[in-house]
C-alpha cells in the first residue's frame, strides 16, 4: 500500500487538491457549490490542512483529528480563523457582561 508522506498529502488525497472553504472566510465564492476551489495559495505556497470549522485557539486547531481536516488556501484560512476568533471573543465578552450583572444585582428585600 502506498502511504502518503504527511498529513497534507493525506488530506489532499482524501478531499481533493483545492481549497474547501465554503464562505467561512467571509467572502462569497462563486462557481461550483460556491466553494473557493483554488489549488494553491499564491507565490508557490501550497494549500494547508486545517479543521473544516476553525477553532479559536491554535491548540484546538493542532489537536483536530485527521478526519476533521480539509485543504484550505492561506487567505481563506487566515480570514476564517480571524472571524472565529472575533466571534469567540464577542461571545466571551457577552458572557462576562451577563455574569457581572448578577454580581451587582442586589435584592434589598432579602437583606432586611
Amino acid at each position: 500500500m502506498n502511504r502518503p508522506d504527511n498529513i497534507l498529502a493525506t488530506v489532499l488525497a482524501t478531499h481533493g487538491a483545492h481549497c474547501a472553504c465554503a464562505g467561512a472566510c467571509g467572502k462569497q465564492h462563486t462557481g461550483d457549490g460556491e466553494r473557493c476551489h483554488v489549488t494553491h495559495s499564491g507565490k508557490n505556497k501550497p494549500l494547508l490542512a486545517a479543521p473544516r470549522t476553525p477553532h479559536a485557539t491554535d491548540v484546538q486547531n493542532a489537536a483536530a483529528p485527521v478526519g476533521e481536516l480539509r485543504p484550505w488556501c492561506w487567505p481563506c484560512w487566515r480570514d476564517a480563523l480571524a472571524a472565529e476568533r472575533a466571534r469567540t471573543t464577542e461571545q466571551r465578552a457577552q458572557e462576562l457582561a451577563e455574569m457581572q450583572i448578577d454580581l451587582f444585582d442586589v435584592d434589598h428585600d432579602s437583606a432586611a
